[in-house]
C-alpha cells in the first residue's frame, strides 16, 4: 500500500548548498529532516515546556532522538544517542544556523519547518534530475515509478513485474511527468497518514476508492491538485489485476 511505501522512503543527502544556507552535510539524520510536519509540530510542543514556541538545542536534542525514534533509518541509530553528546548526528554547520555560534539562541517551529520544506524540495528535486528530464522537462511514467519504488519494501521480482506493467501501459502512448507533479505527489505522501485515515473512512462507509477519490483526498486532506495523469500512472503502479 502507498502508507506502507512512504514510510520506507528514504533518500540520501551528500552535500547540497540551500538558498540562503552554507554549505551542509547530512548524514545519517536526513530522514530526521524528512519527517512529516505534524510530527514536529508534535514533538516541539512536547519539549516547549514553557509555550513560548521555541526549543533551546538541549530540548531540540530531545526532540530530534523522539523523531528518529520515530523512523526506520533512525531507530537502527537508537542505541548510540545520548544526552551528553548534542546533535551527533547532525553537521555543526546546522546547529550553527539554527542556534547561533554560540549556541545559545533559540529555534521557532517556523524557522525548522522552513528549513525542512527547502531541504525536503531540494532532495526530490535531486532524486527527479537523476532521472535526466526530456527538453519539455519531464521523466517518463516509467522513471517516476522507479523513484516511487526504489525504496520501498517489495521483492525485486515485485518491483520488476509492476515496472513492467507501467512501461506496457504508457508505451503507445507516453504524457510524462513534470518535476512539479513530482513535487506535489511527494508532498501528498508526505501527509500520508492523515490520507489513510480519510481513505479508511471511506472504507469504513463502504464507498469505493477510485482515482476521483483519491484526488479530493489529496485536495481537501493534503491540500494539493494532483493531476489526472499521475494519479492514473499511482492506480497502474499498484494494479495488482
Amino acid at each position: 500500500m502507498l502508507c506502507d511505501l512512504m514510510l520506507k522512503k528514504q533518500f540520501n543527502l551528500g552535500l547540497k548548498k540551500l538558498p540562503g544556507m552554507a554549505i551542509i552535510i547530512i548524514g545519517y539524520d536526513v530522514k530526521l529532516f524528512l519527517a512529516s510536519r505534524r510530527h514536529f509540530e508534535i514533538a516541539f510542543r512536547m519539549f516547549d515546556l514553557n509555550g513560548d514556541g521555541d526549543v533551546d538545542c538541549e530540548e531540540f536534542e530531545k526532540v530530534a532522538t523522539l523523531i528518529r525514534q520515530q523512523t526506520s533509518i533512525g531507530s537502527r541509530h537508537r542505541d548510540h544517542a545520548n544526552t551528553g553528546n548534542t546533535f551527533k548526528g547532525v553537521n555543526s554547520a546546522l546547529t550553527t544556523y539554527f542556534f547561533g555560534p554560540s549556541m545559545n539562541q533559540k529555534l521557532t517551529i517556523e524557522k525548522f519547518l522552513e528549513f525542512q520544506q527547502q531541504l525536503q524540495r531540494e532532495i526530490l528535486s535531486l532524486e527527479f534530475q537523476r532521472k535526466n528530464p526530456d527538453d519539455n522537462g519531464k521523466i517518463s511514467e516509467a522513471d517516476f515509478t522507479e523513484l516511487l519504488l526504489a525504496y520501498a519494501g517489495y521483492a525485486p521480482k515485485k518491483k520488476a513485474r509492476m515496472l513492467k506493467h507501467v512501461k506496457k501501459v504508457f508505451r503507445e502512448n507516453p504524457i510524462g511527468i513534470s518535476r512539479d507533479d513530482y513535487l506535489k505527489f511527494f508532498h501528498f505522501l508526505n501527509n500520508i497518514n492523515d490520507v489513510d485515515t480519510a481513505l479508511t473512512f471511506y472504507h469504513i462507509a463502504g464507498a469505493s476508492i477510485d482515482q476521483a477519490t483519491l484526488k479530493h483526498v489529496a485536495k481537501t486532506v493534503a491540500h494539493v491538485d494532483l493531476s489526472d495523469h499521475v494519479i492514473n500512472v499511482v492506480f497502474t503502479i499498484f494494479d495488482e489485476n
